[in-house]
């Protein structure tokens, strides 16, 4: 497992990082405590330190059942998680509801500090709180030691980067923007790298869309691409070619990202992308995904 270390930090991050959303039962198919727990285990065994969860998953499910089936290893990992999003609808930025929302956090990992606090989809809410409340609210939390790092969370990039030009935070964290549909990521790379801050890059998978059954009632694409995408599954799949395997390794042979999220739905799936990552991309593959994105795109 190759680890990257968060500038100005001592924290340091494997480049395939557990995505904890589906524990909060998002996704198409639940997932029971026996085989999270299976994920988890096989996940640190294979050199995984990283998750991520937030109060949003599953209304705080995610994250309390991560917490418990993570026990007394909460403390081994990098954990992140965040303030600001509750509900699908539901944002809170004030430092009243910060302060809840990480002792929350810090109670149930049983921990004296988190490594790693986003706002969460800041797209949602005027910026001015993000930049007078939130923020810098977090730094005097970060100075009193209850957090490590601090960062945003969002998927428009032009958001996150005005933000981030106009505050001091360590990084960002963007979804579904280096995937076979979209490099937006790569684009805004370095004018982040400019301001001395690392992304993050989750879903390659783009919230279930490039899979072949796992794509949510409520994603946000078109009725139309989503066919296209099926179709082109289907077709792929009767070469023997997965397009989630190349889904996943096209996103992991980017390496300008700190780390890249993946959310963990089953042990199948995680012993699955386990495999991919430990694969080689050959000029075959390399060939598929030229030819997938030029039909994607």
């Amino acid at each position: 497992m190759i680890y990257n270390t968060l500038d100005n930090t001592d924290i340091s991050i494997s480049e395939f990082g557990f995505g904890a959303s589906p524990l909060g039962n998002i996704f198409n198919n639940p997932i029971s405590d026996n085989e999270a727990q299976r994920c988890i285990k096989t996940a640190i065994d294979n050199g995984i330190n990283y998750f991520d969860v937030a109060p949003y998953y599953g209304n705080g499910l995610a994250e309390k059942r991560l917490a418990t089936l993570l026990g007394k290893e909460s403390k081994k990992i990098i954990l992140s998680t965040k303030v600001g999003r509750y509900g699908k609808n539901k944002f809170d930025f004030s430092t009243n509801k910060i302060d809840e929302s990480i002792h929350h956090s810090l109670k149930l990992f049983s921990r004296e500090h988190l490594d790693i606090v986003f706002c969460h989809d800041i797209e949602f809410v005027d910026s001015k709180t993000i930049l007078e409340t939130a923020l810098p609210h977090l730094i005097k939390l970060k100075k009193k030691g209850m957090i490590q790092a601090i960062g945003i969370s969002g998927y428009p990039l032009d958001i996150l980067y005005n933000i981030a030009k106009q505050f001091p935070i360590d990084l960002i964290l963007s979804y579904s923007q280096y995937t076979l549909i979209n490099q937006s990521l790569k684009t805004y790379q370095k004018k982040f790298q400019k301001l001395g801050i690392n992304s993050i890059n989750a879903s390659p998978f783009d919230m279930g869309l490039l899979t072949q059954h796992n794509c949510p009632t409520w994603h946000p694409a078109s009725n139309a691409l989503q066919k296209k995408i099926k179709i082109l599954a289907n077709n792929y799949h009767k070469k023997g070619i997965s397009l989630e395997k190349v889904a996943f390794q096209y996103t992991l042979s980017y390496k300008q990202a700190l780390s890249h999220l993946i959310g963990i739905g089953s042990h199948q799936e995680l012993e699955q992308c386990i495999n991919w990552y430990k694969t080689p991309l050959d000029s075959f593959q390399k060939n598929n995904i030229k030819t997938i994105i030029n039909e994607l795109n």
